[in-house]
């Protein structure tokens, strides 16, 4: 008989990977992300480039966090396979180090790739925070026509993109914070060593190579993705969020968003 991942016993039934640079600030509220999940068994796996090792993480007492520093500086997939292969479960969930990722994420993840019989399971609509301009709002990758926002470093602007838009033709595949797949699939071939949209590559050449992918829309708030003014990619949401809403109906998004504009400004990767 074929044991599941989910089944096993023998080791963590998520591991929760980390590569970080320089967030000292951020680790602390990315460990509450791992610690309140509501899906036992899980390890958390840190890869920390930092000039100095955290203090943060150096002072954990939870078995169930490996922390590695690393004494020179690597690409964003360099860390991501480092951490993969120090992984002992059979399934990997990606964890940014600036997100909020709600209680019921990883098991809620963890279902939809069993259910869906999936190599590979990720959002294709989710809630967004920007630090530049303290707003929320909500993108549906899979509508890639009609108006959108664009969220960078910049000042917001208001984009009316056409039906045939070819620059959004596979970007329901990228945004890896939310990424969840099987060890098994990343041994068939790993991230590229490259810290620019190495986890979108890493997705379509696992498309190519047939994996099943499964993906669905976030309308309940399982995650938030921030956005600061040092991020390498922009972001195209339909929707903005009045925060009177959000404190309503997701007082935990609102909760995080108080905790980042306390935080201190992102560093330059």
């Amino acid at each position: 008989m074929t044991t599941s991942p989910i089944a096993r016993t023998d080791a963590p039934v998520v591991s929760v990977i980390t590569p970080t640079w320089e967030r000292e600030a951020m680790l602390q509220h990315a460990y509450r992300s791992f610690a309140h999940q509501d899906l036992p068994a899980c390890e958390w796996i840190v890869i920390d480039d930092s000039e100095r090792p955290s203090a943060f993480m150096q002072g954990l007492d939870d078995a169930r966090v490996v922390y590695r520093h690393l004494p020179q500086r690597m690409s964003a997939g360099a860390k991501r396979n480092l951490a993969v292969a120090l992984a002992r479960a059979e399934i990997i969930a990606h964890f940014d180090d600036g997100e909020y990722y709600a209680p019921s994420y990883l098991r809620t993840m963890c279902a939809q790739l069993t259910q869906q019989r999936a190599d590979f399971v990720k959002l294709s609509a989710f809630f967004l925070y920007s630090r530049v301009y303290g707003q929320f709002a909500w993108w549906d990758l899979l509508r890639k026509s009609g108006l959108h926002f664009h969220w960078s470093a910049q000042p917001m602007t208001a984009l009316n993109f056409p039906a045939d838009h070819k620059a959004f033709a596979n970007n329901h595949s990228g945004y890896g914070f939310s990424y969840v797949y099987t060890k098994r699939l990343w041994a068939a071939g790993p991230f590229e060593s490259c810290s620019l949209n190495e986890d979108g590559k890493f997705l379509q050449v696992a498309l190519e190579r047939g994996a099943n992918l499964a993906h669905f829309p976030d309308d309940v708030g399982l995650c938030l993705h921030v956005l600061h003014g040092c991020n390498t990619s922009a972001s195209f949401p339909q929707y903005l969020l009045p925060e009177a809403l959000v404190t309503r109906h997701f007082p935990q998004f609102a909760q995080f968003g108080a905790t980042l504009r306390a935080a201190p400004p992102e560093r330059q990767a």
